[in-house]
């Protein structure tokens, strides 16, 4: 038997008995009450819960109609059938139509038990349906508001990339109402260019099926003003694994794109005044030793001529060109009559114009360079055979700025003039770093410059 919980509306026990009998022949063990009154159904509604109610359609103080309004009122899912003695088929249908799940003639109760339960199965399937659609709204609650508090902007679209779904994040980031936005194109808040450069972009994700890249785009909010947005998104997929749209994350980078370029602009301007600063050393150097005037610029040209054609970062050459601009800065200790002496130095004075290299370097080791300057300095007159100074360095214990910047000192020496004899010629110079290429000079360094010289016409700014 089938535990049946049933409110009888029925001014009749006799008829009333003859339901729960019928009820019983049909499988069901119920468990009822039975009310006349309107008041008395509010009082068992509110009371208790009820799977059915079986309801007469005429009584002396109350209706079928009645008893179905006061369902409705008190906002109740409970399952009514009509069970009189007489109802026309207009009247019948009409309370089909008010909310009756069903109707039958106190004179035909043989339906009875089929019609019950026709109607608690449709009555379980409708719950199940609630339930489900419950889960589901509690489900997308759930996962709108993770959306939401992730900080980013979420999206999905169609194929032909216009919104289908956003959370609140990416409405804020566009400042576009949420109704204005759904539906909208990329090319609604971008310029021609940045939409062919997003659609290009999603076009490569749907044929080959791999995740976007991140992707910088610039956007042109509702009030007109531009915002910088990274992005990065992935093809949605049906049951049957077809493309269907695309979903995506993206961040407002204005801020970070604004500190940025601030960040190059003062960098710049802190390279600039560092440029001049250096400049400004190399002239003090050159006042006390006139005869050299030109010739730390000189070098600083040719080694940046021999790194480009080495295919050097432009970071490290940069440095090495500041490097080859002051690589001279320790000259300052020397005294003048010997840096000026138009004669050959003797051994005593040239052992002290050989300590420049240490007194550049202690100048300039506490400087915070982005770049190794004062090794440069210190290393421009090793060898790589070792007989070099001041430490006697061998290959591959010198930098390769220092190197080349080796390499570029000695031709530009040998090519100009000194106090103590006329310019020797760019030919011998070049003759000097053949003859003891891969005994004192870097062979790949020397082979460069002979190029540069040979084939480039490269040649020394007076």
């Amino acid at each position: 038997m089938t535990p049946l919980k049933v409110l009888l509306v029925e001014d009749s026990e006799d008829d009333a008995l003859l339901l729960v009998r019928t009820l019983k022949k049909y499988g069901y063990e119920p468990e009822y009450d039975r009310v006349q009154t309107a008041e008395e159904m509010t009082f068992a509604l509110q009371s208790e819960f009820w799977d059915i109610i079986l309801c007469d359609f005429h009584l002396p103080q109350f209706s079928g109609i009645d008893a179905m309004s006061l369902i409705k009122k008190l906002n109740l899912e409970i399952p009514l059938i009509i069970v009189s003695g007489a109802i026309s088929e207009e009247m019948a249908l009409n309370c089909i139509h008010l909310g009756a799940s069903d109707y039958i003639l106190k004179g035909n109760l043989s339906r009875l038990g089929m019609a019950i339960s026709r109607v608690l199965e449709k009555r379980a399937l409708q719950i199940r349906q609630k339930q489900d659609e419950e889960a589901l709204q509690k489900s997308e609650e759930k996962y709108r508001t993770i959306l939401d508090s992730i900080g980013e902007g979420y999206y999905e679209t169609d194929l032909a990339g216009n919104f289908t779904f956003f959370n609140d994040t990416l409405c804020r980031i566009w400042n576009y109402p949420k109704e204005e936005l759904m539906g909208m194109n990329s090319r609604q808040y971008t310029d021609a260019e940045t939409s062919r450069k997003i659609y290009e972009a999603h076009k490569k994700v749907y044929q080959t099926a791999q995740p976007g890249r991140l992707l910088d785009y610039e956007i042109i909010c509702k009030d007109g003003t531009r915002k910088h947005i990274q992005s990065s998104f992935a093809l949605i997929k049906d049951d049957g694994n077809k493309a269907i749209g695309f979903r995506g994350l993206v961040r407002d980078i204005t801020d970070l794109k604004k500190l940025e370029y601030e960040r190059q602009e003062s960098l710049e301007r802190l390279q600039q005044s560092l440029g001049a600063t250096v400049r400004a050393i190399s002239m003090t150097v050159e006042t006390r030793d006139p005869y050299t005037a030109g010739h730390q610029r000189r070098v600083a040209d040719l080694a940046y001529a021999i790194a480009r054609e080495m295919n050097l970062d432009e970071s490290r050459i940069d440095g090495l060109r500041m490097a080859g601009t002051i690589h001279d800065l320790g000259k300052l200790s020397i005294p003048a009559e010997i840096l000026t002496k138009p004669t050959k130095l003797s051994h005593i004075e040239f052992e002290i114009v050989k300590t420049h290299s240490q007194a550049g370097y202690d100048i300039l080791k506490d400087i915070d360079f982005p770049w190794p300057i004062a090794r440069i300095v210190l290393e421009h007159h090793e060898r790589i055979d070792g007989s070099g100074y001041p430490r006697h360095l061998k290959n591959n214990d010198i930098l390769l700025e220092s190197k080349i910047l080796t390499v570029a000192d000695v031709v530009e020496a040998m090519a100009s003039h000194r106090p103590y004899r006329p310019s020797l010629g760019a030919d011998q110079a070049l003759e000097e770093i053949t003859r003891n290429r891969g005994i004192l000079y870097d062979s790949d360094i020397v082979n460069i410059c002979l190029r540069l010289f040979h084939e480039k016409r490269f040649h020394f700014d007076i």
